[in-house]
């Protein structure tokens, strides 16, 4: 498809940080998932 990019995330791993009043880990991590990473650790905080 023209104008997109691989990401190259095949045999990465990954450290996915969420927010839970943004965008939570597990939403990251089913975007992410099927690229072809190694998902690491995961977890959605609260920063204030």
């Amino acid at each position: 498809m023209a104008g997109t990019k691989e990401l190259g995330l095949a045999g990465k791993k990954l450290i996915i940080l969420g927010e839970r009043d943004g965008v939570p880990a597990q939403t990251i991590e089913e975007a992410v998932g099927d690229l072809g990473a190694e998902i690491v650790y995961s977890t959605t905080q609260c920063f204030v």
